[in-house]
């Protein structure tokens, strides 16, 4: 028997991976819901909020007009919540796997719940992260009751610049502090430039190189600046969930190796609380788990992994951008002329050869980031993608034509 300890994507995917097996499965879930939080609070809510908006931004650019409530847009993101909380309650039973609701810890290598001992041979601890305190989060956005006008977003990372792009889009007030003078730290110089300007044209208005200190809210910057809004939003500081599960090893994440193996033996870890931040790598470290708790022994290799950020135009990455770059301007693509999406660009990186790494900021950018991505994982050369007929007119027409310039045809 396996316990595994979460709902969300990792560990709904080792249970389904154990039970495939033909192993009996116990999942321990905290919440009266299923899904974790990609499910309940992250990125199925934020993308059926953010669908409506993507549709109204398209229709913009050739001048119709489209518009939503913010009401409206939870009402989107509550139905998708309940929708897929009650498929996955389905999906479980249907394989047989045993769902206990409670408060889960780890004593002696065992699992207690509801004040038993739960007997199982393996655990896969897969129990999240936890948003943070002293001011409302992205978990609160879809369920917020009342409409509002004005938000003071800290921080200019991933979260901040997804939800910044969402509340702008419908129409608030939207301005976000960040302590660098770009948005979009630790990311490519490019996208960074890119991003931060094409934010201050929606009106956003971005205090950049500033410290913040909550102040209810409001936010004070580091040069005394007094920031005011209906409410702060927190884009940063998710910690791991490991309230009782304190014999594990850590860090300011939960410690594994490439097996998914924690401190303890027979006991592994997956997901969100590894330090992972995407559902696809959870889902991924999740049947890893799963796997080597049944003795497979399977080594997960997060090497290759598309990333992508939900604004129009789109955001997405893979691997390092250094080496041999090569860019290329969507204003440049036919089917991007046809269409008025001219924002934004691809940009392509090699070694040896090889892509090692690319960042798009354009329409369809997660569908062309996970192309390359395919070509990295497989070892495809560049020369060998020069053959490969992509269609016309596409957005994936950038990667072949940024593959002739690597191949020096103009």
């Amino acid at each position: 028997m396996i316990t595994i300890v979460g709902s969300g994507a990792a560990g709904v995917y080792a249970a389904l991976t154990a039970a495939s097996l033909g192993e009996k499965v116990t999942v321990v879930e905290e919440r009266e819901k299923l899904g974790g939080t990609c499910v309940l609070f992250g990125c199925i809510p934020s993308k059926a909020m953010l669908h409506p908006l993507a549709l109204a931004y398209s229709l913009d650019r050739i001048g119709k007009t489209l518009n939503f409530s913010y009401l409206e847009l939870t009402k989107l993101a509550k139905d998708a919540i309940n929708q897929l909380s009650k498929g996955l309650e389905y999906i479980l039973e249907s394989h047989d796997i045993n769902v206990i609701h409670g408060k889960a810890s780890l004593k002696g290598g065992k699992i207690e719940v509801n004040g038993q001992t739960l007997n199982s041979e393996k655990v896969i601890i897969a129990t999240g992260t936890i948003k943070p305190s002293g001011a409302l989060a992205a978990d609160d956005l879809p369920y917020l009751d009342k409409d509002f006008n004005k938000v003071v977003i800290v921080g200019g990372g991933v979260g901040g610049v997804e939800y910044g792009w969402l509340l702008r889009m419908i129409g608030k007030e939207v301005h976000i502090v960040e302590k660098e003078d770009l948005l979009l730290p630790k990311h490519d110089p490019n996208l960074r430039k890119s991003v931060t300007n094409y934010f201050s044209k929606l009106g956003i208005k971005l205090h950049m190189g500033v410290e913040a200190k909550i102040d209810g809210n409001a936010v004070i910057t580091s040069k005394g600046e007094k920031i005011e809004g209906d409410f702060v939003l927190l884009s940063f500081g998710r910690k791991p969930n490991l309230e009782g599960f304190e014999e594990l090893r850590r860090d300011k994440w939960l410690l594994v190796n490439e097996y998914m193996e924690t401190s303890l033996k027979n006991v592994y870890a997956a997901g969100d609380v590894t330090g992972s931040f995407t559902a696809h790598e959870a889902i991924h470290e999740g049947i890893t788990a799963a796997l080597n708790a049944l003795g497979k022994r399977k080594a997960y290799d997060g090497s290759v992994v598309p990333k992508v950020i939900y604004t129009m135009p789109q955001i997405a990455y893979i691997g390092k951008t250094t080496g041999n770059c090569k860019k290329i301007d969507m204003v440049t693509l036919p089917r991007a002329i046809a269409e008025k999406e001219t924002e934004g660009f691809l940009k392509i990186c090699e070694e040896g050869g090889k892509i090692v790494g690319a960042v798009a900021f354009s329409e369809r950018a997660e569908e062309i980031i996970t192309i390359i991505g395919i070509a990295m994982k497989f070892g495809v050369s560049i020369s060998s993608l020069l053959d490969f007929q992509f269609p016309h007119p596409s957005y994936l027409e950038a990667i072949w034509e940024l593959v002739r310039t690597f191949e020096g045809i103009m």
